[in-house]
């Protein structure tokens, strides 16, 4: 998703709540012209306890083989 004001935008949050996602793994990638998603990250976890939060970081500018690298590497 792209970052929205540091953070998440509300359509995130719409889908998750709309979906009943929760007891789920949750890889956080996105796309923004000057932030990081820690902050996306954090207020996910916030809001939805029930989930497993990862962060993948930034996909600004990335190539398929580099988006595949950074989700392969999440841990």
């Amino acid at each position: 998703f792209p970052i929205w004001w540091y953070t998440a935008p509300t359509i995130i949050n719409t889908f998750i709540e709309k979906n009943n996602i929760q007891d789920k793994t949750i890889i956080v990638f996105a796309t923004s012209g000057g932030s990081t998603t820690d902050k996306a990250t954090k207020d996910l976890q916030s809001a939805y306890p029930k989930n497993k939060w990862k962060d993948a970081g930034l996909l600004n500018n990335a190539t398929l083989k580099k988006a595949q690298e950074l989700v392969k590497n999440v841990k």
